[in-house]
């Protein structure tokens, strides 16, 4: 979608109210829904210069499985640990410098996956 010329001397008059605002609004047509939707992402594109700039922009991180933002959700498994078992996360995050407790507990399934499904377990 593209601004009709209204809309984007009507965004420009926002955007100056915005930046030296004085309390009083500007009357006019407003937009909600899709058509506010539309009219947002059109507004970021032209802010950012293309569709992909919006996408990496707004598309959140990367799921574990697929390199592209947006994607998707990567599936979740959460539990409890013990306190023990808590220390030990840390403490061996810290000596293969990793950074997160979750880059070690996918570390650690793996290896575990691994034997255990070869076993025949």
């Amino acid at each position: 979608m593209t601004l009709t010329k209204k809309d984007q001397e009507r965004y420009h008059q926002l955007a100056a109210v915005e930046e030296q605002p004085t309390g009083e609004s500007i009357p006019g047509e407003s937009h909600k829904g899709a058509a506010a939707a539309a009219i947002g992402h059109q507004l970021l594109i032209e802010a950012l210069g293309s569709e992909e700039a919006v996408t990496k922009a707004i598309g959140g991180r990367p799921s574990l499985g697929n390199k592209t933002a947006g994607s998707g959700e990567s599936p979740t498994i959460r539990f409890r640990v013990t306190e023990r078992q808590r220390r030990g996360v840390t403490t061996l995050k810290q000596q293969m410098n990793l950074g997160t407790d979750s880059e070690l507990v996918r570390v650690a399934l793996d290896e575990y996956l691994s034997k255990h499904l070869q076993a025949g377990v």
